[in-house]
């Protein structure tokens, strides 16, 4: 089973597209939408499922941004930002991934 997920960055809070001087395309997202690691920026998100089960276009989850702990104790809403559904396959299609364990080895994660 994959999750297959889209995130309209342009939902996040105060970001913005512009062109730079050589015409390429970028999105410039505050600081303060992100969490500041030493070695990495992390988006933090939570995908959660649709209540009414699957939407017209066959998503089964959204996506909204992780609240603060200042937002959660205020029951303050996030901004939903993306969609997602569960994508299923047969056995013989199934991806193979590496056990949890040896996976963790190779993380690094403030987390």
């Amino acid at each position: 089973m994959i999750h297959k997920i889209k995130i309209d960055l342009m939902k996040i809070p105060g970001a913005r597209r512009f062109a730079a001087k050589d015409n390429t395309e970028h999105v410039a997202i505050p600081a303060t939408a992100l969490y500041m690691g030493a070695k990495a920026v992390y988006l933090d998100l939570d995908m959660k499922e649709h209540r009414d089960g699957e939407d017209p276009y066959g998503n089964t989850h959204f996506v909204a941004m992780s609240p603060t702990k200042e937002q959660r104790e205020a029951k303050e809403r996030t901004p939903i930002i993306g969609n997602a559904k569960t994508l299923t396959f047969s056995n013989a299609q199934q991806p193979t991934a590496p056990p949890i364990s040896a996976m963790d080895d190779e993380l690094d994660t403030p987390f």
